[in-house]
């Protein structure tokens, strides 16, 4: 299936509303990871209805802005296509790969951190691509194709994490049926998203549902590898979901085909059934905002935050500390991780993975959590609470074996 980027920025006029519903105890107190329409402009809308109407993004191919090169007749190009000096520059890797390493400085005024401006350009040109075999829970923790370097900080490479997930409803606008944004999710099986089971247990049909993989810029569409649209034909919701407590919120999504794995699109690994992750260090990706209040801001680009694992007994501790006050109890469902100041999933950022190494294997990782809920977001002491997938995982295994 094609869709446009009208639904990143039509999904915040719907899912607006929806972040409001759905009460449970202590509602004003425990936020769900949603998403508002606070960061989004008159002019984005526009754009991108232009771009889905016209088929082509509404921007110039010229750099603009107050940063933008002065150098006449250079053009905003990929940087592989770039024959100037400002061109490629080989970095190898660790596993003998090589990447072409940018300086996101160097390609201010461009539309995307892939473009430079560049006066000798070579469209024929294509990125370097290293083999590929599938391998669950591989963080290419230096980037895919582009190594990028001035980024800002919590920002990911592309393709930093292969099993992260965008998933969307569809929604019809007069003719137009536009993708809106409304968690993050991530893929455990080639054709099984794993994500909160409060975004996804009240759709009327699967068919409502899409993901998206191998996503990184959700702004653009010019990334070297280009992502991939799924229909989900089926949702499944853990038979122990509580919509009141939250309680075990997993839910698995069957993809209505198998995706194609490569470098920008893989499975992460599951975790032994009841594995405890206290102590372990670890990392959660999305695209939601970076800090709770009026001024956060919703990501282009997928962040990555590391974050360590949380011991029940502590989470619980620093949660009566909170407005939930001294009689709180953690369910069993639950893990927690974080509690450092301003490192913390936030708004939007709901169902997306959160991601620890695997013993034994610093290049691995397990899938410990699902974002669920928190106490605002990057509070000095208080960590984020997740779905426990170790405690899910028979489930998961159950129902991977009855349908593959």
């Amino acid at each position: 299936m094609s869709m446009s980027t009208l639904g990143w920025r039509l999904m915040l006029l719907v899912v607006a509303a929806k972040a409001l519903t759905n009460p449970t105890p202590n509602a004003h107190e425990r936020r769900k990871r949603q998403v508002d329409t606070s960061d989004v402009t008159d002019a984005e809308l526009l754009c991108g209805l232009l771009s889905s109407l016209n088929g082509a993004p509404c921007k110039d191919n010229a750099p603009s802005g107050p940063n933008s090169p002065v150098e006449a007749n250079c053009k905003c190009a990929p940087v592989w296509q770039c024959k100037d000096d400002r061109g490629p520059t080989d970095l190898v890797t660790d596993t003998g790969n090589f990447l072409t390493q940018v300086n996101v400085r160097s390609s201010l005024g461009c539309p995307t951190p892939e473009e430079v401006c560049c006066i000798n350009i070579d469209p024929n040109l294509q990125p370097k691509t290293p083999p590929f075999s599938p391998s669950c829970g591989k963080r290419n923790i230096k980037g895919v194709v582009t190594n990028f370097v001035g980024f800002q900080e919590l920002q990911s490479q592309f393709g930093e994490f292969p099993w992260m997930a965008a998933v969307m409803t569809v929604e019809k606008f007069g003719a137009i049926n536009a993708p809106l944004y409304i968690c993050g999710g991530s893929l455990i099986h080639s054709q099984v998203v794993l994500t909160a089971a409060h975004y996804v247990h009240e759709k009327r049909t699967a068919r409502e549902v899409a993901v998206r993989l191998g996503e990184w810029n959700f702004k653009e569409q010019s990334e070297s590898v280009p992502h991939q649209d799924y229909l989900v034909k089926e949702i499944l919701v853990h038979p122990n979901y509580v919509p009141s407590l939250l309680a075990y919120d997993v839910a698995l999504l069957i993809l209505d085909q198998p995706a194609k794995l490569g470098h920008t699109v893989d499975t992460i690994c599951l975790p032994p059934p009841f594995y405890d992750f206290k102590d372990h260090l670890c990392v959660v990706s999305g695209w939601g905002k970076d800090m709770f209040s009026e001024t956060g801001k919703f990501q282009q680009i997928l962040k990555s935050i590391d974050l360590p694992a949380v011991s029940r007994a502590s989470c619980e501790l620093a949660m009566r500390g909170t407005r939930l006050g001294p009689g709180f109890h953690l369910h069993e469902s639950f893990m927690c991780a974080g509690g450092e100041k301003g490192k913390d999933a936030c708004e939007g950022d709901g169902g997306s993975p959160l991601a620890c190494h695997k013993p034994g294997d610093p290049n691995k990782y397990y899938q410990a959590g699902v974002v669920s809920w928190g106490i605002g977001c990057g509070q000095e002491g208080v960590p984020g609470v997740y779905a426990d997938v170790s405690k899910a995982v028979p489930w998961i295994e159950k129902v991977i074996a009855e349908k593959f």
